[in-house]
């Protein structure tokens, strides 16, 4: 069954841990292109600015105070959505925690507490989005994971290994969901790292501020993604090519991440800025921060041309075209060459040493190329 989803300007959204970074950017590109939304997160004074400021531009929100880690709230996010609006059309998870250490220095509860913030969370928001979207007749849930449900990171142990959680999850859900030919589409984007409030409001045991892996990205590329996911029914989204490349290369070759890991995880994990004795950060508790970008906007790409390219398929057909016309040339020219040198020695026989196949080079990886993970 084909999913066919709505336009923008005429769905309702639900975003759960929208008071910053992702969530919120995503929040307030839904409230300009028309959306009706409903926002959730823990931190009431960050939602509450979030509010006004998508009114202030003329868009309709309400908000919910929302532990993601207790279903019951997460359910009231979803009536909320029905008694003010009607219905909800798409539904965005993005409640995460994170905690920088090396495994054996993080406790079992603070394993627990990741797990039920980033991958329970999820659930819970699944479960609540389900009954809303089969009453509207369909729609779409996005899962905001990360490369790290691929690419595991050393000091982030727990962050990986409920992302790798949530990747299972959405699988399993998105094949449940087509095997009844239920209209609902499973989005996972999967972000790079990401110019947010995420780093300096993580738990933290190194005595500097953390960071994540170069190159980092404006959040407004992962809301690229959603806002794409949101009209077109799609399985996975990079939001980065460094995003992409990672996970390929931990796909073909997971030895050299091991060991380029091993070496150059967490220095690319730690900035030179004194962070004696760590921080707490917002495992257990909200921050008042309410900004969409973080620490890093100095260093921050505004464009990813991989995440470019597959947010806008047409252009992408258009470049892979290109691709595969300048690969005939380059090939033809390679024939005409190898012939030419098989006239010179006699006429001898002399295999193409790659097939036709092997030169079809796909237009997103070509692009990935152009942003390079360092």
């Amino acid at each position: 069954m084909t999913v066919k989803l709505k336009l923008i300007p005429e769905q309702v959204v639900v975003i759960i841990g929208a008071a910053s970074g992702i969530g919120r950017e995503c929040a307030l590109r839904f409230g300009e292109r028309g959306a009706k939304l409903v926002v959730a997160a823990r931190d009431e004074s960050a939602l509450a600015t979030l509010v006004d400021e998508i009114t202030a531009n003329g868009g309709e929100a309400a908000y919910q105070v929302c532990d993601a880690t207790v279903p019951e709230e997460v359910e009231a996010v979803a009536r909320l959505a029905e008694e003010r609006f009607g219905r909800v059309d798409t539904w965005v998870n993005d409640a995460a925690v994170s905690i920088y250490a090396k495994f054996w220095e993080t406790t079992p509860e603070e394993f627990r507490r990741v797990m039920e913030v980033n991958y329970l969370g999820q659930v819970h928001g699944c479960l609540a989005a389900l009954p809303a979207l089969r009453r509207t007749g369909g729609g779409a849930i996005i899962a905001i994971s990360s490369v790290e449900s691929i690419v595991s990171l050393p000091l982030h142990s727990a962050y990986s290994a409920s992302k790798h959680a949530v990747e299972g999850m959405v699988d399993a859900l998105r094949r449940e969901l087509m095997a009844e030919h239920a209209p609902i589409s499973v989005t996972s984007v999967k972000p790079a790292t990401i110019n947010t409030p995420f780093f300096t409001n993580s738990r933290n045991t190194m005595n500097v501020k953390p960071k994540g892996p170069s190159p980092i990205y404006d959040p407004g590329v992962v809301a690229d993604c959603v806002l794409f996911a949101a009209e077109h029914p799609a399985r996975d989204l990079f939001a980065g090519g460094a995003a992409k490349m990672m996970a390929s290369t931990q796909m073909r070759m997971p030895g050299i991440v091991d060991r380029m890991l091993a070496k150059a995880g967490i220095p690319a994990s730690r900035t030179d800025e004194p962070r004696p004795g760590g921080k707490d950060g917002n495992l257990y508790e909200p921050y008042d921060d309410d900004r969409a970008e973080g620490d890093f906007t100095s260093k921050a790409r505004r464009v990813s041309a991989y995440t470019w390219l597959e947010t806008h398929p047409t252009a992408r057909l258009l470049a892979f075209g290109g691709v595969l016309a300048g690969t005939a040339v380059l090939a033809q020219r390679r024939r005409n060459r190898l012939e030419s040198e098989n006239v010179a020695i006699g006429g001898s026989a002399m295999p193409l040493p790659l097939g036709d196949e092997e030169l079809v080079i796909k237009v997103s990886e070509v692009v990935v190329v152009a942003e390079p993970v360092s």
